[in-house]
Parts: structure tokens; sequence; C-alpha cells
């Protein structure tokens, strides 16, 4: 079970180092017999140190939400100290964590990891500093608690607020209570920040981040920032400011948005530096046309973010001019008003209606496996692209140096025909691979047996110690019956994990014990080939094109590069694919029998849009000069055979593009490759 709890989002080597001392140190305050536990065991070990001496196993959550924050490491002391005196025992390796990250997020790598714990029973308790770590939203929280904690028969303690689900009558309205008072809190505190940067506003200074055009002037005299630091105001930047002035007049006479953006970026214009590209995005330059702040008007409160529960995501809410501070300073004037409203003008005559409802459509191969192709020049994935969606592109668009939209039904079919192509083709050495290495795995099933069976044995022995002891429940005095029970605890826990471990080497045996022919492969190869032809051609329903993309992202091993040429004089480009067979891979997944060393077949290279007739025809061209020896006559008299209308001509220059495309000089040849000419 451990290995399917992701490793994203644990907390760092340091507080795992500490975690385990701050545990035994609070567990040595409560009394507790630490003399046979060794912090150094493997987590098998240790868990199972746990269970023998009745503890639970907990999992611990923090979270914070600003970069200047560094909260871990006292969430996580205050709940492993709490779970001490509980008797929870909590592994450095179940601690997750979210540094930085807002509460409204529903995607977490910390929250997915812990919801992965408690998913596999590996741990039965979650613990967190306050219920408001796993959600800024309360009922969110709530809800989380409600359906994967306690409907899951799981345990759940806020530390610091007493709240504990074992307590099954107050734990829902203290925690109601609770995400009230922290409601009412975030309000108070937002309205005192509100108002004091307000004050701050105000006065002149600097309040949040400047756009682009300006940038900070420091006054000696002004008091300083609550940080330290010396308070500033807003300066024009000469140079940022004559290109935003250019950039305006460009606008206004017409030039395309997306040309004049593609020219701010070449001529190297400023970014915003809360940018993580390093340079100023398509949506950035558009909004960097509407700042009426260029025409020296400066405005605070014009927006507000507020969160909306139907969307799930905060968003950013215009408020009404009384709600809105502005005072206009003309130092700070960069473009004037006639110019900047004519700007306006054009953006409002380009801007498009509201659209509407998008429309319930066909699920399809390639609208599930865009995310697999890659731009190798970028190391960025494709993103859907295009009129209606029907191509892909790089994710950096018209900055990507290879830019080219692919049609993604075409790309996805060119790929499918290449992967049924190969299974026709090594049908007979995956079936020698597998069936070879099913052969070598029996091998140690004999071993695997004698676990089991004194597993099975020492299962057996524990149930009748158990017996006898509650026949021994009720005799002696207190101080006896109590010691009793404790051994009866003791042993349920401890034959607890001999079955568990039991039921693993069960699953372990069975794996290795299923046979596979090559009959089931050739059957599976002939279902990955159906699939595959009919989702390229678009006639799977909803459920069955789902397991169609595994079988697609097994083949391609989860990524296909996309190779772009662009050819001199021509705008056409030559796009290809470029992919490593997983075969065997895939079929072993496919009978859940996963082995991360199998080997992978050769890089495959698929056209993924139609080349030029010449291209086309290069490598069996390449195949037959190079390797067979043929004259540019004989191949050329070869290739119409074949059904191609080519001569000798054609021939000689699709044998130099087959090097051209693979970036490597043209070789020296003798004349007519060294076939004497029959006039000869």
């Amino acid at each position: 079970m451990a290995s399917q709890i992701p490793e994203a989002g644990a907390v760092n080597e340091e507080i795992v180092r500490e975690l385990q001392e701050w545990w035994r140190e609070a567990a040595e305050r409560t009394g507790s017999d630490l003399s046979s536990f060794d912090p150094n065991s493997p987590l098998d070990e240790r868990i199972a140190w746990a269970l023998k001496q009745g503890l639970e196993i907990g999992t611990v959550y923090s979270r914070y939400s600003s970069k200047r924050q560094h909260s871990t490491p006292d969430q996580v002391r205050t709940c492993v100290q709490h779970a001490a005196q509980k008797g929870i025992y909590c592994p450095p390796e179940y601690a997750c964590a979210d540094e930085a990250q807002r509460g409204y997020r529903t995607r977490r790598e910390g929250l997915d990891r812990m919801l992965a714990i408690l998913k596999n029973r590996c741990a039965t308790v979650l613990l967190v500093f306050k219920a408001s770590r796993l959600y800024r939203q309360a009922f969110k929280g709530y809800q989380l608690i409600q359906q994967e904690v306690v409907e899951e028969g799981l345990r759940a303690i806020s530390v610091t607020q007493g709240i504990d689900t074992a307590d099954t009558k107050a734990w829902r309205m203290l925690f109601q209570v609770h995400g009230i008072v922290d409601d009412m809190v975030i309000e108070a505190t937002a309205d005192h920040v509100r108002a004091g940067l307000r004050g701050l506003f105000a006065h002149g200074y600097t309040v949040g981040a400047l756009p682009v055009g300006y940038h900070r002037k420091e006054l000696p005299n002004a008091p300083l920032t609550n940080r330290g630091l010396a308070r500033t105001v807003p300066e024009t930047d000469p140079e940022a400011a004559e290109m935003i002035r250019e950039h305006f007049r460009l606008i206004r006479d017409g030039m395309p948005i997306r040309k004049a953006w593609r020219k701010w970026v070449a001529d190297g214009g400023s970014a915003d530096p809360r940018s993580t590209k390093g340079y100023m995005s398509s949506r950035a330059y558009r909004r960097m046309l509407s700042r009426i702040s260029y025409t020296g008007r400066f405005e605070f409160g014009r927006r507000r973010n507020e969160y909306s529960t139907k969307r799930d995501y905060s968003r950013q809410i215009e408020q009404p001019d009384s709600e809105v501070d502005a005072f206009l300073c003309e130092e700070l004037r960069i473009v004037d008003d006639e110019l900047f409203f004519a700007v306006q003008r054009r953006l409002a005559e380009l801007k498009r209606g509201p659209r509407g409802p998008k429309k319930n459509r066909k699920l399809h191969l390639w609208d599930l496996v865009t995310d697999l192709f890659w731009c190798p020049r970028c190391n960025e994935r494709y993103y859907v692209a295009g009129a209606g969606g029907h191509g892909m592109q790089c994710k950096n668009g018209d900055l990507c140096p290879c830019k080219s939209a692919v049609r993604r039904e075409e790309a996805v079919h060119a790929i499918c025909a290449k992967l049924c192509e190969l299974i026709h083709r090594d049908v007979e050495m995956v079936e020698a691979i597998i069936c070879h290495a099913r052969e070598l795995d029996a091998r140690g099933d004999d071993q695997l047996r004698e676990e089991m069976a004194a597993l099975d044995r020492k299962v057996g022995s524990l149930s009748q110690k158990i017996s006898d002891l509650y026949e021994l429940a009720g005799q002696g005095s207190d101080d006896d019956r109590k010691e009793v029970m404790t051994r009866i605890r003791s042993a349920q826990a401890e034959r607890a994990t001999a079955r568990h471990e039991l039921s693993r080497l069960q699953a372990a045996l069975a794996k290795t014990t299923a046979t596979i022919t090559p009959h089931a492969v050739r059957e599976i190869l002939e279902e990955f080939t159906t699939l595959l032809e009919r989702a390229a051609s678009g006639k799977l329903g909803d459920k069955a094109v789902y397991k169609a993309t595994a079988v697609f992202r097994a083949l391609v091993g989860g990524r296909v590069w996309v190779y772009v040429e662009q050819r001199k004089g021509r705008k056409r480009t030559n796009v290809r694919g470029v992919f490593r067979p997983h075969l065997i891979h895939a079929v072993k997944e496919a009978v859940d029998q996963i082995d991360r060393n199998d080997p992978l077949g050769e890089e495959v290279s698929v056209w993924l849009r139609k080349p030029p007739r010449l291209d086309a025809i290069a490598e069996r061209v390449h195949l037959l000069t190079d390797v067979d020896g043929l004259s540019y006559r004989d191949v050329a008299k070869r290739l119409r055979q074949e059904g191609h209308n080519v001569n000798s001509g054609n021939v000689w220059y699709s044998y130099r593009r087959w090097y051209e495309m693979q970036g490597i000089p043209v070789p020296e040849r003798r004349y007519n490759n060294g076939h004497r000419r029959k006039s000869a």
C-alpha cells in the first residue's frame, strides 16, 4: 500500500529528523514504555511495534498560505505532541505539508498525499493544527472530514480547537462554531488591512505591485514599513514609458494586438516582476493597454477578490465608484487622454461578445491525449489550439522557435496506425520475452509459500493464545484483570499485523502463479489493436474511449516529442512525432504485473502531418540507396513498381532530403552509385 502514496507533498528532511524526537519526548512524559522502540528501524517494523503497544497510527497535515510564513515545524510539533498524549503514533513518513498554498485551492500535493494515506488505511487518525488548515471555507473542511474520515470509519482531530470526531455528539457543533468564528476573524482582519492600505494610498505611498512603466522611489524621511523597509512612491521609468507610448500608437493605427505583443517581446519589453515566465504574456499585454494609470489616474479598491462557491475559485469583482479612492498626478502620466481613449475604442471594437454555453459533444481519443505531446525545443507540453479546438500547439505559442499548429485527430490517427503496425510486427518477440520472464519469476514461489506457512501457523497460535487469555479475563484482582486485557490487546494487534502480511503475500503469490501463455499475450495485443483502430476512427463510446486512452498512454510511454522542421522558402512545415514504444510494459500492466525494468523498443518516428511526396519516400530511398546499394535509376524503377510516380531526379532530391532531415551531411557517392552504365 505504501507504494500507492505519492512522494510529493511530504515534509522536508529537517522536520522528518526532528518529528521522531518530538513524539518520543512527549510519549515519555506520558509514562509510555519506549524501551523496545527503535526510531531507525524500517516503517513496517515501527508500525508493527506501535500496534503491538495498542497505539493508533496517525498522519499529520499542515499548511500555510503566505511565502513569508514558515509555520510547518510549529504545526507539526504541536500535532505530534498531542498525538503522543492520546496514544497515537505518527511516523515521519506520514507527515504531509503544503507550503505557500492558499486554502481555497482544491488541488494540493500535501492534501492529496494525506487523502491517499487515509484511503489506503496506512493511518487511521488525521491530525491538523486547525480545521482551517484543510480548507479556508469551513463547509468544505466539514465535507472532507465527514466523507473521507468519519464515513470511512476513521478519526480526525483538530488539536488547538479541541475537535475530535471520536466524540460523535459534539464534534459537528464545535466544527461549525469554529468555522463561523474563523470566517468572522478573516473578514475583520481584511477590513483592517484594507483601511490601512487606503491610508497609505492617500499619502501617495506605493501600495502593492506597480504596473510596467513605473518603478519605486525611496523616501528617506518617511516612516518605515512594518518589515523595516523604506517607504516608496511611484516614479515613471523613462525607457519603459517610451515603449508604452509607441505601442499605444501602433494599436491606435491598426496594428493587430497579437503582432504588437510579439514585437514587445522581441524588443525586450519589460514584464511584470511577478511573472514566472520572464517575459510579458499576451494576456498581460492586453491588460497593459487598458490601464488607466498611464493617464496619471491611480485608483485603489476598483476590484475586490470574492470567492465563488459555485465555481470553486476566487474572482475579481469590479466595485462601484463610491468604494474607489483615486488621485490624479500629471507627473506620472505616460499617455495623453486622447491616445488612451482611442486605444480603448479600438479594444472595444475587437472585443467579442459573451460566449454561449458549451455544447456536449462526443469524446474522442484525441481529446484525452493532447497532454502526451511535447515540444523538445521548449520542453513544454502541447495545448488545444485553433478554430474549434481541432489543433494543438506548444504552450509558448507564438514565442516557440518551431511554432506550428498540428491537427490533433490527424496526429493521433498516425500514431495509432504506427502502434498497430509495431504490434503486428513484434507480437512473437513480445510473447517470447514475457513468457520467459514469467518462468523466471515462478522460481521464487517456493520461498513465498514457506513464509506464508509460517505466518499461518503464527496466526493460529495467536488465536489460541487469545482464547486462553479470555478464559482468564474475569479472574484475579483488578490489576490481574487489567494485565490480562493488556495482553489480549497486544496479541490481537500482533495477529492483525500477521494477517495483513499474510494477505499481502497471498496477493503477491497469486500474481506470480497466474500463468500468462503466448495465446493470452496474443489476445491482449489483438485487443490493443482493435481499441486503437476503433478509437482512431472515432467509433468508441465514452466508456471505451477511456480504456483506449490508457492503452495509448502505456504504449507510447506517456510522451511523444513533436519535431517541427521549417523548410527554406516554404510556409508549410514538416511535423514528426518521436517516441519509444512500451509494448512489453503495456502487456504486463494489462495483467497487473508491472516491472519498471522492462526493455523498451527502438525510437520510432511518425509523420504527424502528411509530408510532401518526396519527403515521404525519403526513408525508402535511403534504404534502397545506402543499404541495398542501388543506383538512382534502379531506385526510381523499384519505387515505380511500388506505386510511386518518380524519376531518377526525384530520387536524387529525396536522397538528400533524408540526410537534411536527420541533420547530417550528405556523403560523397561515386557516379551512378558505383554501377556501370549499360551503354558503357
